[in-house]
């Protein structure tokens, strides 16, 4: 998940750091921000097989 700043942004619809600071994601309408939240998760890196098997044999 790639986490902008809607306000500074034409930013799309979508989950984004709380503008009040807060330890969790607001959704970002595409126009205003909503009173809808949840807890804020960690960013998923996925890795290609390729790459994983390298690291392996490294």
């Amino acid at each position: 998940m790639t986490l902008v700043t809607p306000t500074t942004t034409s930013a799309p619809a979508g989950w984004y750091r709380d503008p009040l600071g807060l330890p969790q994601l607001r959704w970002w309408n595409g126009m205003t921000w909503t009173n809808t939240i949840q807890d804020q998760r960690p960013e998923l890196h996925s890795s290609s097989p390729a790459r994983t098997a390298a690291a392996s044999v490294a």
